[in-house]
C-alpha cells in the first residue's frame, strides 16, 4: 500500500468514525431501525405492544405539568420516584419522536432537559444519607447512573431537534456536570466508575453513552478504559473480571440479571458506534454467552435466590433489554426466540423489532434447561454453582467465591424446586424495594442479621458462627472447590465440593446426587456432608422448607405457649424454637406437603442428634422477617461427622378430588457403610424391598477406586457409583 492509499484509507476511516459519532439517532435506535420498525408496523402484536406502551407514556407525560423537584426522599418516597418517572417519559418521548415525527414529543423531551439543567447545577448531595455514594438526584450515586443512560437514549433521540444554544446548555450545565459527579465527583464516586461491580458497570455505561450522544471522544475513552485510560479499570476491563468463562456473574444471578441491563445496551451502543471494537465477539462472545447463562440460572421463569436476591422473573424489562440484544448481535442463537415469544415484548428499538420478527416464525425451537456447572471466576477456577435438572425437578449448588457486596456467608448450601414451587429455599435477601416505610426501600438490618448469615441457608454452621466469622475482607480472599462434577446422565447428576477456609482447623465437603432410582416416583437427592476437625464442634444443619409439615417417626416437645429464640447472634437470635425432639431409631423421618406433593427428608442419626423445629420471625421488631419454617440437625459434640440424607418427592394431595396418594416416603432406611479420606459408601433401602449402593470419591489422589461389598470389589466410575443391589 503507497503512501496515498494509506492516507485516503486514514481519511475514510476518520471521516466513517465521525460518521458514526455524529449520527443521531445512533445509540439504541437508529435510522434503519426507524424505518424498520415503521414498515412493520402492525405485523409482530408484542412489537406493536411495546410501541403502545412507550406511546401511551409520552402522550401522558405531554398532558402533564413537567415537574423537576428538589430532591427530598429515598427510594420509594416521590421525588425519588418523580426523578424516575421522569427519565421513562423522556425516553418514551424520545423514541416516539423518531417513529412519528411530531414534534410536540421532542418539545416535551427539550423542555424537562432545560428544566434539569436549571436545576442541577444547585444541588449538593442528597440529603437521604443511606449510602456511601449519594448522588444529587438521588439517594446514591447508582440512581444517577441509571437516570443517565435512559436520558442519553431521549437525547440521542431529539438531538437534531434542539438548537444549538440549547444543546450548549444542556450539556454545560446537565450532561458534562453529571458525568464529572459519576466518574470523579468525589473520592468514592471516583472508586466505583473504577470499580469491578454492578455499580461500575451502570457508571461507565452512563457515561460512555453521553459520551456518544455528545460526540465526546474523552468520555467515551474513560467508560470503555477508566479514568486512567489504561485499560486497568473500565467497561472493557469489567468484561475481563466479572463474568466467568461460562457467562457466570460473580454478584450471583440476581444481579447478573440487574447487570445485564447496562453490560448488553452499552455494548449496543458501543456496536452502532464503533463496530470496529467486535464488542459481542470480545472474549470469546462473553456478553451472549452471559445472556444465555442468565437464563438458565432460573426455575419455571424465576431467577434463583443466591446472595441478595428478591423475586425476579423473564418478564424484567433488563432481561427483555439482554435477550432482544443478544439475539440482534447473534442471529445464530435461535434458542432465545423461545424466551423472546415467552416474554411477548420487547425493546422498541433495531434490536427489539429484528427479535419480534424473527420470533414470529413459526419454527422456534423451545430453550433447553439444561444441568449445568457453571464455574466463577474469571479464569473459572474459583468455584461453582451447579443446575441440576430432571424433567421438573431442579437443584442449585452454591460452591463459590463471595460474590461482592452482595454475597452472602454460605458455602456448599443447596436449593431445590419442584413440581413447579420452591422446595427447599434459599431467603434471599431482606429487602422491600422502594416501599419507603420498609426502610426507605432499601437493605433492612435484617439482611445483614439473618438474610446474610450462614444459619438462614441450607448448609451446616459450626459453633454458631457464621462461615468466615462473617466478615467480608477474609470470605472475598477465599472460594470454595469443585472436586468433581458430572451431569452428563441425566439419570445420576452429581456434584461435589470442598470448603477449607470457613472454620479454623475444619474442613466440610458436601456431595449431592440427582438421582433417577426406578423404584422411586420421582428423582430423589441423595446428600452427603462430611465435616472433619480435630476437636469437638457444634454443627447444625438446617433444611428451610416451603409448605406444611405431616408427620415425623420422632417424638417432638413443641412450645406451645412461650417462644425462646435458638441463640443470640448470628442470625441465630431471628429463629424461633417451636419444637426439640430425638430419637432412638438410626434415621429421622420429617415429612411436609406443598400444593399437591409430599417430601420426606430421610436422615442418619445417632444417640446425640437433636432434632429441631424452628421458625424465622425472631427478633425482628419492625416485622421485616417472612416466617419461614425448618427443619433442623444439630450434632452438639462432633469432631468428625457425617450427615447422610436422601430428599424424597412422593405421592399426591388433590383437595379438589379429595384424594391423598402415597403419603409416607418410600424410602426405609438411610445406612453409611463405609466413610474414610477415600471414599464415602452409603445404603439405602425402600419399602418396596429395593437395595441401592452409592459410593462418592472423597480425594482426587487416585484414579482406581474401590470397596468391598458381601466379599465382591466394587469399582467406582467418574469418581462415583450407583446400582441396585440384591441385599
Amino acid at each position: 500500500m503507497n503512501i496515498f492509499q494509506k492516507t485516503l484509507l486514514i481519511a475514510l476511516l476518520f471521516f466513517y468514525y465521525t460518521a458514526a459519532y455524529a449520527q443521531h439517532p445512533g445509540l439504541l435506535l437508529t435510522p434503519a431501525g426507524v424505518k424498520e420498525i415503521k414498515k412493520n408496523a402492525g405485523k409482530y402484536p408484542g412489537f406493536d405492544n411495546a410501541v403502545a406502551e412507550q406511546k401511551k407514556i409520552a402522550d401522558n407525560a405531554l398532558h402533564s405539568t413537567i415537574t423537576v423537584p428538589q430532591p427530598k426522599d429515598g427510594g420509594g418516597g416521590y421525588t425519588h420516584e418523580k426523578h424516575k418517572n421522569n427519565y421513562y417519559e423522556m425516553y418514551a418521548a424520545g423514541i416516539m419522536y423518531q417513529l412519528t415525527g411530531k414534534k410536540e414529543y421532542a418539545q416535551f423531551v427539550t423542555d424537562m432537559l432545560k428544566k434539569y439543567a436549571t436545576l442541577y447545577p444547585t444541588l449538593g448531595l442528597h440529603p437521604a444519607v443511606k449510602s456511601e455514594t449519594p448522588g444529587k438526584l438521588f439517594w446514591q450515586t447508582l440512581n444517577e447512573s441509571v437516570w443517565l443512560v435512559h436520558t442519553s437514549v431521549a437525547y440521542d433521540c431529539v438531538y437534531d431537534y434542539i438548537s444549538a444554544t440549547d444543546r450548549q446548555n444542556i450539556e454545560k450545565n446537565l450532561f458534562y456536570p453529571m458525568a464529572e459527579f459519576i466518574s470523579n465527583g468525589n473520592p468514592a464516586n471516583y472508586a466505583v466508575f473504577n470499580k469491578m461491580h454492578n455499580h461500575g458497570t451502570w457508571a461507565t455505561a452512563a457515561v460512555g453513552m453521553i459520551g456518544y450522544a455528545m460526540g465526546d471522544k474523552n468520555l467515551v475513552d474513560m467508560a470503555l478504559h477508566g479514568s486512567a485510560k489504561d485499560g486497568k479499570t473500565g467497561f472493557i476491563r469489567q468484561l475481563d473480571v466479572l463474568f466467568s468463562p461460562d457467562g457466570y456473574f460473580t454478584e450471583g444471578p440476581y444481579y447478573q440479571r440487574y447487570a445485564i441491563w447496562p453490560f448488553m445496551t452499552f455494548a449496543q451502543v458501543i456496536q452502532n458506534k464503533q463496530p470496529e471494537l467486535n464488542i459481542f465477539k470480545y472474549r470469546d462472545g462473553i456478553l451472549n454467552k452471559a445472556v444465555n447463562t442468565l437464563v438458565q440460572c432460573a426455575y419455571d421463569g424465576e431467577i434463583f435466590y443466591l446472595n441478595d436476591a428478591l423475586k425476579k422473573t423473564y418478564q424484567t424489562q433488563e432481561i427483555i433489554y439482554a435477550v432482544d440484544i443478544a439475539y440482534k448481535n447473534d442471529p445464530a442463537n435461535t434458542a432465545l426466540l423461545d424466551i423472546a415469544r415467552r416474554q411477548n415484548s420487547f425493546i422498541v428499538s433495531d434490536a427489539g423489532i429484528a427479535t419480534a420478527r424473527a420470533a414470529s416464525k413459526k419454527d422456534v425451537k423451545p430453550f433447553t434447561f439444561k444441568p449445568l456447572i457453571l464455574r466463577d471466576g474469571a479464569k473459572g477456577d474459583e468455584g461453582a454453582i451447579a443446575i441440576l435438572r430432571k424433567g421438573n425437578t431442579c437443584l442449585t449448588f452454591k460452591a463459590t467465591s463471595h460474590g461482592l457486596s452482595h454475597g452472602h456467608y454460605d458455602k456448599l448450601s443447596i436449593s431445590l424446586f419442584d413440581n413447579n414451587n420452591s422446595i427447599l429455599t434459599d431467603y434471599g435477601a431482606v429487602r422491600y424495594l422502594n416501599i419507603e416505610p420498609k426502610y426507605g426501600g432499601h437493605y433492612t438490618k435484617e439482611n445483614y442479621s439473618w438474610a446474610m448469615q450462614t444459619i438462614a441457608h441450607n448448609t451446616v454452621t459450626v459453633d454458631e458462627q457464621s462461615h468466615f466469622d462473617g466478615n467480608i475482607k477474609v470470605s472475598s480472599n477465599y472460594h470454595s472447590d469443585l472436586l468433581y462434577a458430572d451431569v452428563s446422565n441425566p439419570d445420576i447428576q452429581i456434584v461435589s465440593a470442598v470448603e477449607k477456609n470457613a472454620y479454623k482447623n475444619v474442613s466440610m465437603q458436601r456431595t449431592t446426587a440427582l438421582i433417577t432410582v426406578p423404584d422411586l416416583e420421582f428423582p430423589v437427592i441423595f446428600d452427603i456432608f462430611r465435616v472433619k476437625s480435630d476437636s469437638a464442634h457444634q454443627l447444625d444443619f438446617p433444611f428451610y422448607y416451603r409448605g406444611q409439615m405431616v408427620s415425623g417417626n420422632f417424638s417432638v416437645q413443641k412450645n406451645t405457649s412461650e417462644l425462646k429464640t435458638l441463640g443470640t447472634k448470628n442470625g441465630y437470635q431471628h429463629l424461633w424454637v417451636e419444637g426439640k425432639g430425638k430419637t432412638d431409631q438410626d434415621n429421622a423421618t420429617f415429612t411436609w406437603v406443598n400444593d399437591n406433593r409430599f417430601y420426606t427428608i430421610t436422615t442418619k442419626c445417632d444417640s446425640q442428634t437433636e432434632l429441631l423445629l424452628t421458625r424465622s420471625g425472631a427478633g425482628d421488631p419492625d416485622f421485616n422477617l417472612r416466617y419461614e419454617p425448618c427443619f433442623m440437625l444439630r450434632q452438639p459434640n462432633a469432631g468428625n461427622h457425617t450427615f447422610v440424607s436422601v430428599i424424597e418427592p412422593h405421592g399426591l394431595y388433590d383437595l379438589i378430588k379429595e384424594v391423598t396418594i402415597n403419603y409416607k416416603s418410600a424410602v426405609a432406611s438411610v445406612q453409611l457403610l463405609q466413610d474414610n479420606e477415600e471414599l464415602t459408601v452409603i445404603k439405602v433401602a425402600t419399602n418396596s424391598g429395593k437395595n441401592y449402593l452409592f459410593a462418592t470419591s472423597n480425594s482426587m489422589s487416585s484414579e482406581n477406586k474401590s470397596f468391598i461389598y458381601n466379599n465382591t470389589k466394587i469399582s467406582l466410575s467418574n469418581n462415583y457409583y450407583f446400582s441396585e443391589i440384591k441385599n
